[in-house]
């Protein structure tokens, strides 16, 4: 074996085992050419110079001195050739680098010319030939205040000139996915513990969706979402309903009780009350599917049985998984309803599961189900701004449906950021026709996670109805009377369940994490003190002297003993204080000078972060002990 390739493929073990294995077993079938002109080797490849002729090293240099390069730059690199922009990079980054080289020809030959194995080596850099694993690198690296750079050569573009227009919306794509899953994860572990805490005497009454794992199974499931497409099948939903079973999304719901159609399960995971969607409708024949910390205001209506879907990929939930002790694998969600609602299907046991309203574009102009609750809502073309734009036909109706706010002001408040929120983040995605639909960027990165749900669970048929909107690869496009017509009949199901939680185990669990918080507050408030102490001393001296960063040490070591080691130990710690967690990490990676005026901007972070701890401490414990005094009155009333 050369010596230099086999230094690669060592070095190429201890990060991507995979990819190592796949070079050291291809059989290259198209030989790229080394070449040497102007004292520089290039790589000729199908005909094509991967480097710049005249001066590849310098062509390396001015692509990467054109890149943002700080502590949290994602470099993703198009194409290794013979590793100029590579190597340029992994010298000079101070973020990450990801090398993305899909063709297996070219590694193979490639590491037997040049030695990159020191490269390879380094804590920042990772290789890889499949662009779901660069996902997975962007996924690890990525917070809210950065996105990945593509960077490439002329040559290697134009030798995958195909290719890489699909890298770019692949890319594009994953980044929404991961800012969607970043803005969830920073702003919504808090307030959805504190829900799921408020919720525990509700929860102890639900029943966990599994219980009734395949009650339905090899029947058909229908999913029904708003999108305009679902007023064309109202006719042929009444027509077939005796033979599948009708999930609903909320969004959806007044659209089927407007034609007297009444789903098996409605299913709303919500973090924000969006009970007007369901307001003033009998749900009491109708099963409700929720998350544990969804709003409260969802477990005020009256249901003819409560499902509770644990997602075990939301970290919140592995609190009442760990003090109730019950079995989540089977759960998974992508913070999206119409996900959670194909995996009650599949829980359900359902063989056949079909979509309809599923459009994830805007249609016509049309957003939503004229009958839903954002019926208000249009797309059109505004042909002075040259851009597709969504407005509130009627912005009053608006305003009062998307929120229950008494206040008129900060009802018009929310309806207008929300409108806002949407006009800067219209996206095009694929049609089912092959033309290019508007859409929410949300909604773009809501079609991946299907397609993945597909290819996961291959066992089963999927179908998409809308047949207008975004193509979703692994669902057949066909209309939803051909989809029905051989579905058989589906038996009526009261799915009475008799479910007992361990409330003492519940009640004890709770105990167990109020005491836990007393050793943060102790820790917390020595961190006020150093904020205190240091502050005191830039207001005496101003000016940054050895005592201040003596102080600064200390305080930055309190803050990674709390964010780091006692996290770990207390996990409603760590969902407390994520966001604030986050910003104050990203701020210390970027802090290169240590002046008065940067020293005292992240004193003032770390000020937040244990104010906001302290405060969020408080209230969380407020409401454990509210929970338990509930979970007590439960333990009696059983005793009596």
């Amino acid at each position: 074996m050369n010596s230099i390739f086999e230094k690669n493929i060592n070095a190429l073990k201890l990060k991507n085992e995979e990819l190592a294995q796949k070079i050291l077993t291809h059989i290259v079938t198209d030989v790229p050419q080394i070449v040497q002109e102007n004292g520089f080797y290039n790589l000729i490849y199908k005909n094509i110079y991967l480097h710049n002729k005249e001066n590849p090293l310098a062509e390396a240099k001015e692509i990467f001195s054109g890149a943002t390069n700080d502590p949290v730059s994602i470099h993703v690199i198009y194409g290794l050739g013979l590793g100029y922009l590579f190597q340029i990079a992994t010298s000079n980054s101070q973020g990450t680098v990801i090398l993305y080289e899909p063709d297996l020809n070219i590694l193979r030959i490639v590491f037997t010319l040049v030695d990159f194995s020191n490269d390879i080596f380094k804590k920042n850099v990772f290789i890889t030939n499949n662009i779901e694993k660069v996902g997975e690198y962007i996924y690890q690296k990525s917070n809210t205040k950065n996105n990945p750079l593509l960077l490439s050569t002329i040559g290697t573009r134009s030798l995958n000139e195909k290719d890489f227009d699909k890298l770019v919306e692949t890319l594009h794509k994953m980044v929404g996915m991961y800012t969607l899953d970043r803005k969830y994860t920073q702003k919504r572990f808090y307030p959805s513990l504190a829900h799921l805490i408020y919720n525990i005497p509700k929860l102890v009454t639900e029943i966990p969706l599994t219980t009734i794992k395949d009650v339905y199974k090899n029947k058909t499931a229908v999913i029904v979402s708003a999108g305009p497409s679902l007023d064309k099948n109202i006719e042929t939903l009444k027509k077939y309903r005796d033979n599948y079973v009708l999930i609903v999304v909320g969004t959806a719901m007044k659209t089927l009780a407007k034609h007297q159609i009444k789903p098996d399960f409605l299913c709303i995971i919500e973090l924000f009350d969006s009970s007007k969607q369901i307001e003033g409708l009998d749900l009491s024949d109708i099963n409700f599917v929720t998350e544990p910390a969804s709003n409260k205001n969802y477990r005020l209506f009256k249901f003819k049985n409560v499902f509770s879907h644990v997602s075990d990929n939301f970290p919140v939930n592995k609190f009442w998984q760990e003090i109730t002790g019950i079995e989540t694998s089977e759960y998974y969600s992508k913070g999206t309803v119409s996900y959670t609602a194909l995996n009650i299907a599949r829980i359900l046991g359902c063989s056949k599961i079909i979509l309809v309203g599923q459009d994830l574009a805007y249609l016509e102009g049309q957003c939503y189900s004229k009958d839903s609750a954002y019926k208000d809502l249009e797309c059109f073309f505004n042909k002075e701004s040259n851009r597709w734009e969504i407005r509130a036909k009627n912005f009053e109706n608006f305003r009062d449906t998307i929120s229950t706010n008494i206040d008129i002001n900060k009802r018009e408040l929310i309806a207008k950021n929300r409108l806002k929120s949407l006009n800067s983040s219209l996206y095009y995605v694929k049609g089912i026709n092959g033309d290019m639909l508007p859409t929410e960027s949300v909604y773009a990165a809501f079609i991946p996670p299907m397609v993945e749900f597909a290819k996961k669970y291959d066992d089963r048929e999927y179908i998409n109805t809308s047949l207008v909107g975004a193509q979703i690869d692994g669902f057949k496009n066909l209309p939803l009377e051909e989809a029905l017509k051989d579905s058989p009949f589906v038996e009526k199901n009261d799915l009475k369940i008799n479910y007992t939680y361990d409330i003492n185990r519940i009640y004890l669990g709770i105990k167990n994490y109020i005491e836990k918080f007393s050793e943060a507050i102790n820790k917390i408030q020595e961190g006020q003190n150093l904020v205190r102490k240091i502050k005191n001393e830039i207001k005496r001296n101003r000016s940054i002297n050895v005592d201040i960063l003596k102080i600064l040490k200390n305080l930055s070591s309190n803050f990674i003993d709390l964010s780091t080691n006692y996290a770990k130990e207390n996990q409603l710690f760590e969902y407390i204080t994520i966001s604030e967690r986050i910003e104050l990490d990203y701020e210390m990676k970027m802090l290169k000078e240590f002046n008065l005026e940067n020293v005292a901007t992240i004193i003032e972070k770390f000020s937040n972060y244990y104010n906001t701890a302290e405060k969020r401490i408080y209230a969380i414990n407020k409401l454990l002990n509210l929970s338990l005094g509930k979970i007590n009155e439960i333990i009696n009333t059983k005793s009596e």
